[in-house]
């Protein structure tokens, strides 16, 4: 990104991970078009001249990439989902510093390990593909922060409804399994069926379960901003394909334009050795190697240009059905 940032690495489907690198890589594609025409307009630009028109350049990409309508990256692509979440929240303010040691790495405590069961298949995650994504510092800073200070005193209640619970029998059982290889010893089984006396009722539950699902986790932050970007790219799959099929219309056109261009040159080159005139052959020749030069590269260029719009063409097809 070019500046301070925050890192996360978030889980997510396969499929929406695969999709965001698709928009990925168009987006980037995008973003380096526009710049090559703001290059373009520098030609001719020397000194100072150039040095303001470069950072010109640099101040109207920062602009457009933070209102989304640029993304070099991935990065770039869900910045604009992450400050709309935060500001749907009410949370795109100054927070507080977090307390030093007060973070720990992992889940969020209080975070129900099956709260999200529309992403489950038979109680196994599809949350299985990994996300690392850079966010600017302050916006990194102030998701964690937010985040830390909405949960904060959610995380006490469920710390007192721990404390006054204490672990149900599942909880126990789990961890003796979990550090016994897959057994259950008999010192678990019997803090098992003692803790089965001593059980919450079924509003406490009730009241935990409402509690765990108040807990907001940078997790839910990202992934909402993917959410955000995959809805936004049909639009900007739409623009992209339509500017990437003018440019292979006007590839084709100077292809067209080579050609000619070369058929004369072959003409003159005939003409000229059929009256002797050797100078104007040779001219002819390197007209020829020019213009085949230029044919090939421009026809080219008009098929990449056609593969992309191809692309962005699949690629839309995709992000339509995925949004059914």
């Amino acid at each position: 990104m070019g500046m301070p940032t925050v890192q996360y690495t978030v889980a997510v489907t396969k499929e929406r991970l695969r999709l965001l690198d698709l928009v990925a890589t168009m987006a980037a594609g995008e973003e380096h078009a526009w710049l090559a025409e703001q290059r373009r307009e520098h030609l001719g630009l020397r000194g100072g001249k150039l040095a303001q028109a470069r950072r010109a350049t640099r101040e109207l990409l920062a602009e457009r990439r933070e209102a989304g309508l640029l993304a070099g990256s991935r990065d770039w692509l869900l910045v604009p989902g992450v400050r709309a979440e935060l500001a749907a929240r009410g949370w795109n303010r100054d927070w507080p510093p977090i307390p030093p040691g007060a973070l720990a790495a992992g889940r969020r405590w209080g975070t129900d390990p099956g709260r999200y069961k529309n992403a489950h298949d038979d109680g196994e995650t599809r949350f299985l593909g990994r996300l690392g994504v850079r966010l600017p510092a302050p916006l990194g800073e102030q998701l964690q922060r937010g985040c830390y200070w909405h949960n904060a005193e959610i995380e006490k209640q469920l710390q007192d409804w721990a404390d006054k619970w204490g672990d149900g029998p599942e909880v126990i059982l789990r961890q003796s399994a979990r550090e016994n290889g897959g057994g259950v010893t008999v010192l678990a089984g019997m803090a098992a069926a003692l803790a089965s006396l001593h059980s919450p009722s079924l509003d406490d539950l009730a009241e935990r379960g409402k509690l765990r699902a108040q807990v907001v986790t940078t997790g839910d932050i990202v992934r909402a901003a993917v959410d955000h970007a995959l809805a936004a790219a049909p639009e900007r799959a739409r623009r992209e394909r339509t500017r990437l099929r003018a440019d292979a219309a006007q590839a084709r056109r100077d292809v067209a334009l080579a050609q000619r261009r070369l058929e004369q040159a072959q003409e003159e080159l005939k003409l000229a050795e059929r009256e002797g005139r050797s100078k104007d052959a040779a001219n002819a020749q390197d007209d020829i190697l020019h213009w085949t030069t230029i044919a090939a590269r421009v026809r080219f260029h008009a098929d990449q240009l056609t593969d992309a719009a191809d692309r962005v063409h699949d690629l839309l097809t995709q992000l339509t059905a995925a949004s059914r």
